[in-house]
Parts: C-alpha cells; sequence; structure tokens
C-alpha cells in the first residue's frame, strides 16, 4: 500500500511577484509538501518558455509545492494531472464538454485557452524530487491580441467566480487525480487526458526551439509525449513544443 497523502494547506496574499517564485523558495527552505499559495495579484507572473503571463486582480493565481512521495512516477506527469483536476474543477461552472485539454498544459473553454500550467523545480540530484506546479486560470479578466485566442470565465458565462472559492476546487481535485496517479500509475491519467484532448486526430503544427513540424496529432506516449505523424509518413514523439491546430490558427502558448 502507498503512503498516505499529505493534507493540503492553501495560503492567500493580497499581492507577490510570482507564486511560483515565492514557492520556489519555500521549498529550497523545508516547505512541506502540498502547500499551496494563492495571490490575489502578481508583479512579475510567468508563463511557459520565459513567457509573461497577465496577472490582474480577480483570476487564479495558485502555485503548489508537491514533493514526490513513495508510489508516485514521473514529476513532469504533474502537468496532466493538474491540467484535469483545472477541467474537473471548473466544470462547476461550466459544462465539461466545453472544456477540453490542449498539449502539454493548456485548459481551453470553446476553444481559447482559459488556463495554463507551469511546473517548475530547482531540486539536486541528492534531494527528495520536487516540483512547483503552478496554475493560472482566467475568471474575471483574458488577454487580447494573442496569436492564439484567449477566454476567460466573465467572457464566457457572465459571471467571475470568487478566486479563493475556484483555488480550494482545483486543490481538492487535484489531490483526487494525485492519488489515482500515485496508485495506477500513469496509464489511467493518459486514458482521462486523451477523452478530452483538443486536436487528437487532426493535422497541427509544432514548434520546437530551431524548426517546426506539421503533421497529425496522433496520440499521448506512454511517458505524456506527443505522437505526431509528419506529412512524410514519418512518427516523431516530442516532449517539448508549442502546438497550434489546423494552419495559421495556434491552439497554444
Amino acid at each position: 500500500m502507498s503512503a498516505p497523502q499529505t493534507p493540503w494547506t492553501l495560503r492567500a496574499v493580497p499581492e507577490l511577484a510570482s507564486t511560483n517564485e515565492t514557492m520556489l523558495e519555500q521549498a529550497v527552505l523545508g516547505a512541506a509538501d502540498n502547500s499551496w499559495l494563492r495571490a490575489d495579484r502578481q508583479t512579475a507572473g510567468r508563463g511557459r518558455r520565459g513567457r509573461v503571463w497577465e496577472s490582474p486582480a480577480g483570476n487564479l493565481l495558485l502555485s503548489g509545492l508537491i514533493r514526490a512521495r513513495p508510489g508516485e512516477g514521473m514529476l513532469a506527469q504533474l502537468s496532466f494531472v493538474a491540467a484535469l483536476a483545472v477541467r474537473e474543477a471548473l466544470g462547476q461552472w461550466v459544462p465539461a464538454g466545453r472544456l477540453l485539454l490542449k498539449w502539454p498544459n493548456d485548459v481551453l473553454l470553446d476553444g481559447a485557452k482559459v488556463s495554463g500550467i507551469l511546473l517548475e523545480t530547482r531540486a539536486t540530484p541528492r534531494e527528495l524530487p520536487w516540483v512547483v506546479v503552478g496554475i493560472g486560470i482566467n475568471l474575471a479578466h483574458h488577454p487580447m491580441g494573442l496569436e492564439r485566442p484567449a477566454t476567460s470565465l466573465q467572457a464566457m458565462t457572465g459571471d467571475a467566480p470568487d478566486p479563493d472559492t475556484v483555488a480550494r476546487a482545483v486543490i481538492t481535485t487535484f489531490d483526487a487525480w494525485r492519488r489515482r496517479w500515485r496508485e495506477g500509475g500513469f496509464a489511467p491519467i493518459r486514458t482521462a487526458w486523451l477523452a478530452s484532448a483538443s486536436g487528437l486526430g487532426a493535422r497541427i503544427e509544432a514548434r520546437l526551439t530551431y524548426r517546426t513540424l506539421a503533421g497529425q496529432f496522433l496520440d499521448l506516449a506512454e511517458d505524456g509525449a506527443l505522437v505526431l505523424r509528419l506529412d512524410s509518413g514519418v512518427v516523431e514523439t516530442l516532449h517539448a513544443a508549442d502546438v497550434f491546430e489546423g494552419t495559421g490558427h495556434a491552439a497554444g502558448d
């Protein structure tokens, strides 16, 4: 039997530079597993690949410290665990059928990005592995003029739920999905993620650092990598890329 999961705790603050940065610092100082931090505002929020994450008051700005527990797999898979948790939690405010998952770490509402997830760590090989899971959800506001569309719950439903209420819903569902991941491995997470995947079977464009690949989004590999069949017929397995659906319309940031 796997070790019991650590009960979660949540601290809320009015403003800081970055919830992820603060939790990274707290992790190095020995903060406990399943410690979560929410801020009303961020002055230096960030997304994947160093992008700026707009952080106005009214949106959810949340980060959690996850320390590896016995029986858990690669911590990078928590990106998929978190995406499933966010989708399930948001299902309390919008029909789940309107929420899809974009590889590797976004949640889409009616095809537009409503949430992003960023995993970061500063652990050394001699330390117990840990990762900070950053979750941003557009509740009251969303950025405009991006290459790919974004939205918010306010824009789509006419109502923005309270960030603290959403935070507690997300943490609760994350806890449940993490338990499934620890007890069943990545297979049930992969199955659930694929059932809600955006663009699966469709033509996509994957932008890597030095090249761009186009082809059919074929599958999710056993380790969470994207399986892409190129126009040439060659199958590529990608562990990091910016994915865009169709031709000319971005599917993710």
